[in-house]
């Protein structure tokens, strides 16, 4: 690397040098030189550096079946930048959180966070402090891809530019139609026609089948082990209240846990749903479903494994219905085509006629930071922006070119009607026995994943996951849309107003979270204990909390 470049890195990073008219010692010239052979080539250009560097990364997953090392993405995405990936991987939910925390606590943290889904006051306070580099001056000079996303998805650069006007990570752009409505209850279709049973439309109706699922031995083994409902908090969108609150008062769920979020415009004001009577109703409701046997109560502190375990039983069937984005939260591999005869309950209207689905806008999420302990700044900025090339993220998405998926031929067909783009030789979402699962890294790291791209996979029959989750999503989800201007769009907060929403966010969201199980399982008694649950919010800081997003919308 050259001294302008050094010199350049070292402000990025906060640190002010001072370089010397002096002569270079002895060893100068060889220091240069592998200075040199670190730097990296032109923008757009293979390999990203000339000789092979390591970078080191923090990145959670959903799937510990997939050996980020011994994997043949990684291995590609040496081979094309010259660059190895080290990964380190925290878990998933909360326990990703954990590690993140503690390594940016102990000043132990990595080059690089990969999705690690920082909020705007979390990147806006380790921004301020240097933790988090800049990306501006890099995506001008670099990235050629990053600008790109950005001058096509205009809200996406929006939602990446913090106050200071500095953007510090790179976003994961996937306009996934299905995930956008991803708080989804799933139904076990067999025992609805076993026992002719209709599907359910309202929570009284949702109530007499988990009843008659418990008590008439759908799965037919003669066993009292059929569970009528289930969920698990960190899971994809599989917190029980998701589905299931919407049928009283408008809440959107966070994805795993993460996020506070269960916040709605009304009217112009910001307001928090679980201090609503309607969500007292809510939660009634689930604890009625707890206390005759219907829900199951390791349904708040079970992980995705045990979740998946359940619907994945191998003797028999004992999962009635599920919570989660999708059929797979539960169901797992190795169970063949169990999947397909889950479908996708439409939204329950509850007793004062709310019907309500909770729909995601896209405006980006939080996929590849870099951080001041990054060696060589650029070169870990360049592979973040490489994941959005296309062939970079096919084989990220769907592993390898003409094993696992090729490129449409003329006359082939898109789920959207229109001419496919690509499609897959093996079904990797389905569990197909010949699926290599180190041949991807299963959707991690930036992507650039328009509707116009999701959709023009191949439509290849209604087995097919794809074309199965937009049906169910778009004939039964999508006409119960929430109003768009209910949506609490991205805020911008100042400095203090971020490091103030830190702490807040975070007490309140465990204690809502706690709370949620606590009145659902009867720990706690609505009832009774409701008005010192409301005191307790207010004690933690919601009304503060309420109040500085109020001033951040109001000022957007």
């Amino acid at each position: 690397m050259n001294r302008n470049i050094a010199r350049k890195s070292m402000i990025m990073l906060g640190i002010i040098i001072v370089l010397p008219l002096v002569h270079l010692p002895a060893n100068g010239g060889a220091e240069e030189e592998a200075r040199d052979q670190q730097a990296v080539t032109p923008a757009g250009e293979f390999p990203i550096v000339n000789e092979k560097i390591t970078v080191r990364a923090l990145m959670p997953t959903d799937s510990w079946e997939i050996d980020y090392k011994d994997n043949d993405f990684t291995r590609y995405l040496e081979d094309k930048t010259n660059i190895f990936l080290e990964v380190e991987i925290s878990g998933n939910g909360a326990e990703a959180d954990r590690k993140r925390n503690i390594l940016l606590a102990t000043n132990d943290y990595p080059e690089v966070f990969i999705d690690a889904y920082f909020n705007r006051a979390e990147q806006q306070i380790y921004g301020s402090q240097g933790v988090f580099i800049p990306l501006n001056d890099l995506i001008a000079e670099y990235g050629i891809n990053t600008r790109k996303v950005f001058a096509d998805f205009p809200l996406v650069k929006e939602n990446m530019t913090m106050p200071d006007g500095n953007i510090y990570s790179l976003p994961d752009v996937n306009q996934c139609f299905h995930c956008s409505f991803g708080q989804k209850m799933w139904i076990y279709q067999p025992w609805l026609e076993e026992l002719g049973l209709e599907m359910p439309t309202t929570t009284e109706e949702f109530k007499d089948v988990l009843i008659a699922f418990r008590d008439r031995d759908p799965n037919g083994n003669g066993l009292k082990d059929e569970i009528s409902l289930a969920g698990a908090l960190n899971s994809w969108n599989g917190g029980i209240d998701g589905f299931i609150m919407n049928a009283f008062i408008y809440t959107n769920q966070s994805i795993s846990g993460s996020s506070l979020k269960r916040t709605y415009i009304d009217n112009g004001m910001i307001k928090a749903a679980f201090v609503q009577d309607a969500w007292r109703e809510g939660l009634a409701y689930l604890n009625s479903l707890y206390e005759e046997g219907l829900l199951l109560g390791d349904s708040f502190v079970q992980d995705g494994t045990q979740y998946q375990q359940l619907g994945g039983n191998p003797d028999a069937v004992i999962l009635g219905t599920g919570t989660g984005a999708t059929m797979f939260n539960f169901v797992g591999g190795g169970t063949g085509d169990r999947w397909l005869d889950y479908k996708a309950v439409p939204p329950l209207e509850g007793p004062g006629g709310v019907r309500i689905a909770n729909y995601s806008p896209e405006f980006g999420s939080v996929s590849w930071t870099v951080t001041d302990r990054a060696s060589n700044p650029e070169a870990a900025f360049r592979l973040g922006d490489a994941f959005y090339e296309l062939d970079v993220m096919m084989h990220n998405l769907h592993g390898r070119e003409g094993i696992e998926w090729a490129w449409a031929e003329e006359g082939e067909i898109g789920i959207n009607g229109l001419p496919a783009i690509y499609k897959t030789l093996i079904d990797t979402a389905g569990g197909d026995g010949d699926f290599k699962m180190n041949s991807f890294w299963d959707q991690r790291g930036p992507q650039v994943r328009s509707p116009e791209f999701r959709l023009g996979r191949i439509n290849d029959g209604p087995e097919s996951v794809e074309v199965v989750l937009y049906e169910e999503t778009k004939n039964k989800m999508e006409p119960y849309q929430v109003p768009f201007d209910m949506i609490l769009p991205p805020l911008t907060y100042s400095e203090d107003q971020s490091a103030e929403l830190v702490d807040l966010e975070n007490s309140l969201r465990s204690y809502v979270v706690e709370m949620i199980g606590r009145f659902v399982v009867g720990d706690a008694d609505i009832q009774a204990e409701w008005d010192e649950y409301l005191a307790e919010l207010e004690k933690i800081g919601l009304p503060r909390y309420l109040e500085i997003m109020q001033e951040a919308y109001d000022n957007r």
